[in-house]
């Protein structure tokens, strides 16, 4: 007997209604989002400033990768091209 045998197999096709949730009024919710908030960990302006240097120096790596691809692409178009000319 293994430890599933005691679980009933759910029917295929026919699944049970989900409860309905009971909604907040705006001001337990404003109450709630206050309190959610609190429980965030919240970066220093140090991690920011690096974070956004580090965001700055991989957008102009990866600026520089595509011009030069795109470079690289187009010499190798017009070379076909010419041939053809």
């Amino acid at each position: 007997m293994t430890r599933n045998d005691k679980t009933k197999p759910a029917a295929k096709g026919v699944s049970a209604p989900a409860p309905k949730k009971k909604r907040a009024n705006p001001f337990q919710f404003l109450a709630q989002v206050r309190q959610e908030a609190r429980k965030v960990t919240w970066t220093t302006w140090k991690e920011t400033w690096v974070s956004t240097i580090m965001v700055l120096i991989m957008v102009a790596f990866a600026t520089l990768f595509f011009f030069l691809v795109d470079l690289a692409i187009s010499f190798g178009i017009e070379g076909i091209f010419s041939l053809g000319a």
